[in-house]
């Protein structure tokens, strides 16, 4: 199974490459799944505009309160009643026009994950990279979290860098230093964000 190839590939390339601190971290955790989303693609999309820069904590409340609202949509274009339900869900104004943008967008209402999984990750990050709220963090972690690539590394993600602080130096926090792990980056970030001892939602 592929977490079981990812856990013992990561496992014995982080001692040929002498990173024993991050191997035995590796050991000690054990094998970790990457756990992909089964909502919808709008839905998914929404989830990650409502928990951008916010607490994990505030993040789950709100979205909870905000799926209620998309379960219970009947509006058929942007509507200033639909926008007081999402501003008394705890959404900014930012975050609202974002939203509509995206429940509204008859292209995106109509993508399943099987013709997404079929998009290379060059043609996947065009077409979320157009949607407004959508920025390179979010669709790395759709990429992980919905398509379930097993080879992608957020490089701009925060708790990654915090997480390789706590194992090695600032310089070695590159790009290059985690593409030893390719094909299995995805799951080397479950790792990291295991060094926080915070485990990573599912978005």
């Amino acid at each position: 199974m592929e977490h079981i190839k990812a856990f013992e590939a990561l496992q014995k390339k982080s001692k040929k490459l002498g990173l024993n601190v991050l191997a035995e971290h590796i050991k000690n955790v054990g094998p970790l799944r990457i756990k992909t989303s089964s909502m919808d693609f709008v839905s998914h999309l929404v989830k990650i505009i409502v928990g951008q820069q916010l607490s994990v904590q505030s993040a789950a409340a709100i979205w909870k309160r905000t799926e209620t609202i998309l379960k219970e949509n009947k509006y058929k274009n942007p509507n200033i009643n639909l926008d007081k339900k999402f501003k008394s869900a705890g959404l900014s104004r930012q975050k609202i026009d974002y939203i509509n943008g995206i429940i509204f967008n008859k292209n995106l209402i109509a993508l399943s994950k099987k013709s997404l999984k079929k998009l290379s990750s060059k043609e996947y990050y065009e077409l979320l990279i157009s949607i407004k709220g959508i920025g390179p963090w979010s669709i790395e972690m759709s990429r992980i979290f919905y398509i379930g690539d097993p080879d992608i590394f957020s490089i701009i993600d925060l708790g990654l860098k915090n997480a390789h602080l706590r194992l090695f130096d600032l310089e070695t926090y590159n790009e290059g230093f985690y593409k030893n792990f390719s094909p299995f980056r995805s799951y080397m970030c479950l790792f990291l964000w295991r060094v926080l001892e915070d485990e990573n939602v599912t978005i």
